[in-house]
C-alpha cells in the first residue's frame, strides 16, 4: 500500500494486498476486487502498436497522436452521475523484482539526454528508442496486472481518485480493424520516491518533445491502476 498522507484523508483509499484491491472507507473494507493480468490479445495489441511508434519515431515521421499511449479516463465524483473523462498517457511498469533494473536503465539514459538542450532530438533518437525497446522487448518483465499514468495539472481526475479511487480506462486504435479495449481498475496515488512513479517519469522524458505530448516536466504524483476488469469493445459488424 502507498500513501500520500494529505490526499488520502479524506474519501476512499485503496488497499493492495497480494492479489486483492480493498477499497477503504474510515479505516474498514467496504468492497474487495480481485487483481487480474490484462486480456493476451490486449497485451499483443500493445506490444505490436509500440513497435509501429518506435520504427516511425526512428524514421522521424510525423506521430499526431500516440492510441496506444493516449485513452480516455473515467473517473466519478462524490455525486456518481455524470464521469469525467480525459485522455491521459498510459504506459506500464516492471514486475517488482525486474523494477531497479529498468529504472536506471531509463534513468541513466534520462542523464544522458538532459545534458543537450530540449531541441536536440535527433541526437538522443538512437539512445531514446533503444532504450525503450530494451523494456518492451521483455514482455515477460512487465506487470501486465497495472498501468502507470503520470499527473500533471491535479484536476478532475485527481481530485475524484483521492475520493474515489476507482477508474475505467478505454483505448481505440486505428483503422482498419479500431481495436479497442475497455479496462476498469482500482486505483493507488504514489508519490515521487516510489520506483513506479521514478520509472513512468523517465519513460516519459524519453519521448518529451515528440509530438504526441504536451512539453510538462512537472508530475507531482502519478498513479498505478490495478485491472480488476477488461472488456474488447472491438466494433464487429452485426449481420443481423
Amino acid at each position: 500500500m502507498s500513501d500520500v498522507d494529505v490526499d488520502l484523508r479524506v474519501g476512499q483509499r485503496m488497499e493492495i494486498v497480494g492479489g486483492v484491491a480493498r477499497l477503504v472507507e474510515n479505516g474498514e473494507v467496504i468492497r474487495e476486487l480481485e487483481i487480474q493480468e490484462l486480456p493476451q490479445a490486449f497485451i499483443q495489441w500493445q506490444l505490436d502498436y509500440k513497435r509501429r511508434v518506435y520504427d516511425a519515431i526512428e524514421k522521424d515521421e510525423y506521430i499526431a497522436f500516440n492510441a496506444g499511449h493516449l485513452p480516455v479516463v473515467a473517473t466519478l465524483n462524490d455525486e456518481g452521475l455524470i464521469p469525467n473523462l480525459a485522455n491521459k498517457g498510459v504506459g506500464f511498469t516492471p514486475k517488482d523484482e525486474y523494477i531497479e533494473h529498468y529504472v536506471k536503465l531509463v534513468e541513466d539514459a534520462v542523464e544522458q539526454i538532459v545534458k543537450l538542450p530540449p531541441h536536440a532530438v535527433d541526437d538522443t533518437r538512437a539512445l531514446r528508442i533503444g532504450t525503450a525497446r530494451e523494456f518492451y522487448k521483455h514482455p515477460e518483465h512487465i506487470d501486465w496486472r497495472r498501468l502507470g499514468l503520470l499527473e500533471i495539472f491535479e484536476g478532475e481526475t485527481y481530485r475524484n481518485l483521492t475520493k474515489r479511487p476507482l477508474a475505467s480506462v478505454l483505448w481505440t486504435g486505428d483503422s482498419p480493424v479500431f481495436v479497442s479495449f475497455q479496462v476498469d481498475c482500482a486505483v493507488e496515488i504514489i508519490p515521487k520516491e516510489d520506483a513506479r512513479y521514478r520509472f513512468s517519469w523517465a519513460m516519459r522524458r524519453l519521448f518529451e518533445y515528440e509530438p504526441f505530448h504536451v512539453v510538462q516536466t512537472i508530475f507531482p504524483y502519478a498513479y498505478t491502476f490495478w485491472v480488476v476488469g477488461a472488456h474488447d469493445k472491438t466494433p464487429k459488424r452485426r449481420h443481423k
